[in-house]
């Protein structure tokens, strides 16, 4: 229960005798949690900026500039690259016999690429879910919570803009 909550119920009748003080301890230590939340969610912020800015640089460098594959050895049997051989962005290269009908992406990222790719269609899905939000803040004791936290999974990465 909020530190606000508990004033308003201790202090709901004048009878109840609860003192500021009687509580002091209690909504010290809940500020003090609140300030050790804001300061960790403030580093995984920053964090989350400097991968982003990490990633967006990396992409305007695959956009902008060459990319030199030194690999000589396959991926995947480790014997010397000859060709024909294949190379991913990620910078794997494997024999083409050694991929075989694996597709367009790498082997090795592929399971990381897939946990993204649902993740991705995880939030685009969750973005169009209008009612459950609604539903969600009409029932929260802290509707600003329920917005803030709604508002992390990026509403409106995945709306389309239509012309009239």
């Amino acid at each position: 229960m909020s530190p606000l909550r508990v004033l308003q119920a201790l202090g709901g009748s004048d009878r109840s005798g609860v003192t500021l003080g009687m509580v002091r301890g209690y909504i010290m230590r809940q500020i003090e949690a609140s300030t050790k939340r804001i300061q960790d969610n403030e580093k995984t912020i920053s964090s989350y900026a400097d991968k982003y800015t990490a990633h967006h640089d990396n992409m305007d460098a695959l956009k902008t500039k060459p990319v030199v594959f030194q690999s000589t050895k396959c991926t995947s049997c480790m014997a010397p690259l000859d060709l024909p051989s294949v190379h991913f962005l990620c910078k794997h290269s494997y024999h083409q016999r050694c991929l075989g009908d694996i597709g367009d992406s790498c082997p090795k990222c592929q399971v990381e690429n897939q946990a993204l790719e649902d993740q991705r269609r995880r939030q685009e899905l969750a973005a169009r879910q209008h009612d459950a939000f609604f539903n969600k803040l009409q029932t929260a004791d802290d509707g600003f919570e329920v917005v803030a936290s709604w508002f992390s999974k990026n509403p409106f990465a995945f709306t389309r803009l239509v012309d009239q």
